[in-house]
């Protein structure tokens, strides 16, 4: 009320209730903020989550002169790109809106370090095994997270979703606690710091989750969570915490691990069309975005024969059709009674549940699914409709593989 013209107000409102599943106040904010600043690429971002928007239309006229104003940085203009690419597609102008992404990934790439453009599996978490895990000391307290991790577009969303549906279950979104806790930390020197640490009696993973907006209640005065009998979780989705699992798993053997994984393809379209904020330089190369799917593949495949943790592997494939089956085993991993339904909507059949119709959300590959929403298998195959241009990344996969 204090600022009704305030367009950068409104659109972080929409954002809000998009967060919340709330479809219609994210798309009354949303509307309200275009009105105001109709160049604003992070509205029609959050807009696509509600609503199509004409390829031939005003809102993409404007879009593409953002991406020719040579004026403004290599980001924005690669955002413009990437929006147009999903106008494009999304009307069914399949090659068209690949020329799009591939410019926009060309112009993402070549503001990255070299080194950062592959997705690396140092050696030494390979090396660690059964033995590693076995000789560790532990004698630490509990540690509330509940680590869900793969790579960006694999289901991590989906599985927090569900979880988050028990009452004992916090979404805690990407956090990142394992990178946070050792960031300050040289690889060299983890094993002695994380063994110090343990002698001491103290974790800085633990540290790391009880700074965690959300962690209030989870730990009780002492700094150690909640008893078991009481036990609550806080999920943590980063992908980061994907290659520091071996770390957290020598102090923390009792905390439960889900990894997501995808089929190649699929996944490999689903990085390739999304623009990150930060991070993830091997999804702006097909051949590269190929070669990092195999590796976090066989690295989710170490670590679920190593690790001590209790360890389950989903696949995308499952988790969106058979999502009742994968509901159970999810709680059934965390030991947990799987809580009733969430209520169907009026006039549904029993059953059919969520909070919103599945049509008030649109799916693409490159976006998570809006709060609430059911698993749905229409993103399945969706590669296949660029089969030819993705020959680099499928290529770069098996070779990696092989």
């Amino acid at each position: 009320r204090r600022w009704p013209d305030a367009a950068s107000l409104h659109l972080a409102l929409g954002q809000l209730a998009l967060r919340r599943g709330d479809r219609h106040a994210a798309l009354a904010a949303l509307e309200r903020a275009r009105a105001l600043n109709p160049d604003s690429l992070d509205c029609y971002a959050a807009l696509l989550h509600l609503v199509p928007l004409a390829p031939d239309g005003p809102e993409a006229a404007r879009i593409l002169a953002r991406a020719l104003d040579h004026r403004r940085d290599d980001a924005a203009r690669a955002r413009a790109l990437f929006l147009l690419g999903q106008l494009q597609v999304e009307a069914g102008r399949d090659r068209t809106g690949f020329v799009y992404y591939a410019a926009g990934n060309r112009l993402t790439a070549d503001a990255i370090e070299e080194r950062k453009r592959e997705y690396h599996v140092p050696e030494r978490l390979l090396r660690m095994d059964r033995k590693t895990f076995a000789a560790s000391a532990r004698s630490l307290p509990p540690c509330p997270a509940l680590v869900v991790t793969g790579l960006p577009r694999s289901g991590k969303s989906l599985v927090e979703g569900l979880l988050a549906e028990h009452p004992a279950v916090t979404a805690g979104g990407e956090f990142a606690g394992l990178r946070r806790a050792v960031a300050d930390t040289r690889p060299g020197d983890l094993s002695a710091r994380l063994g110090a640490a343990a002698a001491g009696g103290h974790s800085p993973f633990a540290k790391a989750y009880r700074e965690h907006p959300l962690a209030a209640g989870l730990f009780d005065e002492g700094g150690a969570a909640g008893s078991d009998a009481g036990h609550r979780w806080l999920v943590d989705s980063s992908p980061a915490n994907l290659p520091r699992l071996g770390y957290f798993g020598l102090l923390h053997p009792e905390v439960p691990v889900v990894l997501c994984r995808r089929r190649a393809a699929d996944l490999g379209l689903a990085l390739y069309f999304k623009k990150f904020r930060s991070g993830h330089g091997y999804s702006y190369d097909l051949a590269a975005a190929g070669r990092a799917i195999a590796r976090a593949e066989r690295l989710i495949a170490h670590w679920q024969a190593v690790l001590p943790n209790p360890v389950l592997v989903v696949d995308y494939e499952a988790l969106v059709t058979e999502p009742d089956s994968m509901r159970a085993k999810l709680f059934a991993h965390l030991g947990l009674a799987p809580p009733p339904a969430p209520a169907a909507m009026a006039g549904d059949e029993p059953g059919k549940q969520r909070a919103e119709a599945p049509a008030d959300w649109r799916l693409f590959p490159s976006k998570s699914p809006g709060a609430g929403s059911a698993p749905d298998p229409s993103l399945l195959g969706f590669a296949g409709r660029f089969a030819d241009e993705l020959n680099p990344l499928v290529a770069a996969y098996e070779a990696e593989r092989h």
